[in-house]
């Protein structure tokens, strides 16, 4: 008579390897699957968000103004003024000349008034040579020594007086410059009375009146040395009709 059963019942060890083999096949299976809760299971971890930037402010420098400096605009106004040209000095019909006389020329001590000897080459000018003028100016007597070069003669002290009835009167002298007269008795603190040199010619503003009547004299003296002087002198009559002159335009 037939079996019914298969060759594998009939044969155990192959039951069971048949049996291992499935339930491998299952394990397998649910290892894909991920298993049961109770197996480790391997998470991807959450993805880490990078930290916020925060942004720097914005940090653009304002554009530089450079201010231009101020500018000062002086004009400057020159004025040019025109002197006007000096007057001419009149002519006068009351003249001489120094030292005329040799009487006129003298070398004196200041101390004693004694007459001392001299040469023609101590005096300030030669004997003759200088022209003597008389004019008026703010109502005194102005004498004007002339034709000779003051540049070689030096520090002058000019003088003037008047011989009247009384003898000498108004007898005064000024420098041409500081020390000239130095020592002299005869020097005046009068605001009138004083030299001026312009247009070649020496101006003397003397202490004499105008309307004074008498002998004038007109001198020219000079230190020697210390102590001493020397001169030349001249005379005229006094002149009423002697030409006014003004010296400021003269001597502009």
């Amino acid at each position: 008579m037939f079996s019914t059963s298969s060759p594998a019942s009939r044969n155990p060890s192959r039951l069971f390897a048949q049996a291992a083999l499935i339930l491998g096949s299952f394990a397998l299976v649910a290892a894909a699957c991920g298993g049961s809760d109770s197996e480790s299971t391997s998470e991807t971890p959450a993805p880490t968000e990078a930290p916020a930037t925060t942004s720097a402010p914005s940090t653009t420098a304002a554009p530089t103004t450079t201010v231009a400096p101020t500018t000062t605009t002086t004009t400057t106004t020159t004025t040019t003024t025109t002197e006007p040209p000096a007057a001419d000095i009149p002519d006068s019909p009351v003249v001489t000349a120094l030292g005329l006389d040799p009487s006129l020329i003298y070398k004196v001590d200041l101390a004693t008034s004694a007459p001392l000897e001299f040469t023609d080459d101590e005096l300030p000018v030669p004997p003759g040579v200088a022209e003597v003028r008389w004019y008026t100016y703010q109502d005194r007597y102005v004498v004007a020594f002339s034709n000779f070069d003051f540049s070689n003669v030096g520090p002058l002290c000019p003088g003037a007086s008047i011989f009247t009835d009384a003898g000498f009167e108004f007898v005064s002298n000024a420098p041409t410059e500081d020390g000239a007269c130095e020592g002299f008795p005869t020097i005046t603190t009068d605001p009138v009375v004083e030299a001026r040199i312009c247009q070649g010619t020496l101006f003397y503003v003397t202490l004499v009146p105008s309307e004074t009547q008498g002998i004038l004299f007109g001198t020219l003296e000079a230190l020697a040395e210390p102590g001493i002087l020397v001169g030349l002198s001249s005379t005229v009559d006094s002149a009423p009709g002697a030409p006014g002159i003004d010296l400021d335009a003269v001597c502009s």
